[in-house]
């Protein structure tokens, strides 16, 4: 089975040389680069919820849009891996080197600082189904789904620390209740270690300490991230329909492809 494992990477603050990245899975070395890039760049998700409800006086009608920006590094690194010979438990390590700094008797002024944003790794034939993609997003987005009547009321669905798939990036989503516990923006000479866990028929990089029960969820940056990279930008959102005479809700997940 193919995979792309992806490194959004980022030098700030440059000091002297660009530092080197190695990308280890299992122990073995799968790419060697330099950090090279300076620039950001600014990606967007948009999500749009809209409710009709028929109430004694007639029906009122309700749209919301939403949008959350996020910056990120302007390059990544694609690489793509054979996982046939992958067991259940494995590791990725970034490995930084010659990150310079002016350190000297006690005092530093200059420094180089390399910031990673995303980490991810995912399946090839996944990656590269739109169609299978949108499918996700929506089963993800509907698992959120929010109580009766539409209102904001806790789901169970996010009352559990899950893992976020496909992998890490420097925004913490406010609807999972653990930090993120992997530090991607550092300075100086070091290892990034991420562990690899086979679970639903596939290789994902998980957190510590997290229990490896239940579903994943995906955040609003790899929405955003999918769609900047994919150059196919989309709407997501709920679309209520609600009589509150009957005490009738029904609910469904949109995805609307932008032109």
């Amino acid at each position: 089975m193919k995979y792309y494992l992806i490194i959004g990477y980022q030098l700030v603050d440059k000091y002297k040389n660009f530092p080197t990245v190695r990308v280890h899975i299992n122990g073995r070395l799968v790419d060697e680069f330099e950090c090279d890039n300076e620039k950001s760049t600014e990606i967007s998700s948009h999500y749009r919820n809209t409710w009709s409800s028929l109430e004694k006086c007639g029906t009122v009608k309700k749209d919301q849009l939403g949008i959350t920006t996020y910056t990120t590094p302007a390059k990544f690194r694609n690489i793509e891996l054979d996982a046939s010979t992958w067991l259940d438990h494995g590791e990725l390590v970034l490995t930084v080197s010659n990150n310079n700094s002016n350190y000297n008797n006690g005092f530093m002024t200059k420094k180089s600082q390399v910031w990673f944003t995303p980490v991810l790794l995912i399946k090839k034939n996944v990656y590269d189904s739109e169609s299978t993609m949108h499918r996700i997003f929506k089963k993800i987005n509907d698992a959120r789904r929010t109580g009766r009547w539409g209102m904001a009321k806790a789901h169970k669905w996010d009352s559990k620390i899950r893992h976020k798939w496909p992998g890490f990036n420097t925004y913490h989503d406010r609807r999972n209740s653990n930090p993120e516990t992997i530090n991607l923006f550092r300075g100086g000479e070091h290892e990034i270690k991420f562990d690899i866990i086979r679970k639903h028929k596939t290789h994902m990089l998980v957190e510590e300490d997290v229990p490896h029960k239940g579903f994943f969820y995906i955040d609003r940056f790899f929405e955003a991230w999918y769609q900047h990279h994919k150059k196919k930008y989309f709407e997501i959102g709920c679309e209520y329909k609600i009589d509150r005479n009957i005490a009738f809700e029904e609910y469904k997940t949109l995805l609307k492809e932008k032109k």
